[in-house]
């Protein structure tokens, strides 16, 4: 069985899919195909690409391409928007990122788009109509909605996570996966989930027992339980597993899968600052985002709430 994965500019793919051939997966990335195609018709790759613009057909052989290696490979990754929707009983992941943290990793970046920007704030902007146009062109085209969480079987988080630990959670799902298939499953970032409760609701000695029972597994990163949470002016609350998810983070966790994702508005949750201070002691980390300095949170371009309510 192969991995299909695909993520917005900034997500971090390439970056995972390097760690994931480290650990033993083939990789063809869109760019691969394209390449070969350019040979195999004796023309330089900005060449067919001028071609493509006017020809339709050539989509189509990258396509075409695409789904007779997803039924010839084995234990390859495929890196690229669209190999979900044409490699056949493939593993599905999108890469989830909010796009500020997405915006300051292209503007620091060494690629040509970091060129592109005067700023983040330019470069969240370039980032947000890009995925708009693409959205607008794979409908056009395909008559897909790339945008659609149930098209995947995991939405992972990376924004607070590193290449290695995006890979090896992938991989984790990936046999799951393959010895019992699932529906779509989010995970999110511990460090991306806040506390929707004050501090002195919560028991010091449950918070014990629960850490010593995560650092019993340290092969995972996932927390044992799942959570519930509530969104609310694009920050994550939890609305259940407060002892589970800050214990897990203590032991060293990054991911939390979401069981189910509700909008609620914006009185629904209100934090002190002491709170939250106290809350990062007890997960042993520090938010990159605090609702008390900043209102309203970057959104992520996809919308993870449909998993509970269609997928």
């Amino acid at each position: 069985m192969n991995i299909t994965i695909t993520g917005n500019l900034g997500s971090g793919k390439s970056s995972v899919c390097k760690e994931l051939e480290a650990s033993g997966f083939t990789i063809i990335s869109a760019g691969d195909i394209f390449r070969q195609l350019a040979q195999e018709k004796g023309m330089t790759v900005i060449q067919l690409n001028e071609a493509a613009k006017k020809d339709r057909s050539i989509d189509d052989m990258l396509d075409a391409r695409s789904t007779q290696l997803g039924k010839t490979m084995d234990h390859t990754v495929f890196d690229s928007r669209l190999a979900w929707h044409f490699v056949e009983k493939s593993f599905k992941v999108f890469l989830l990122v909010d796009t500020q943290e997405a915006a300051r990793r292209v503007y620091e970046g060494n690629s040509r788009s970091a060129e592109e920007y005067r700023d983040i704030a330019q470069a969240r902007h370039g980032l947000e109509e890009r995925a708009r146009l693409e959205q607008e062109r794979f409908f056009k085209l395909y008559g897909l909605d790339y945008y659609d969480v149930c098209n995947y079987d995991l939405v992972i988080e990376s924004t607070c996570a590193t290449p290695q630990q995006l890979a090896q959670e992938i991989v984790r799902n990936f046999t799951l996966y393959q010895k019992q298939p699932f529906s779509t499953r989010i995970e999110l970032n511990l460090k991306c989930l806040y506390p929707s409760v004050s501090f002195d609701q919560i028991s010091a000695d449950r918070l014990e027992q629960i850490c010593q029972a995560e650092r019993a597994e340290p092969e995972t990163l996932c927390a044992r339980d799942a959570v519930t949470v509530m969104e609310q002016d694009g920050y994550y609350y939890l609305e259940t597993g407060h002892h589970q998810a800050f214990a897990a983070a203590a032991a060293g966790k990054v991911f939390a899968e979401v069981q189910s994702i509700r909008t609620v508005q914006d009185t629904a949750v209100k934090l002190s600052d002491s709170d939250l201070a106290q809350f990062e002691q007890a997960g042993k980390f520090h938010y990159p985002v605090r609702p008390m300095q900043t209102p309203h949170k970057a959104a992520y371009m996809i919308d993870v709430s449909k998993q509970t309510q269609t997928c």
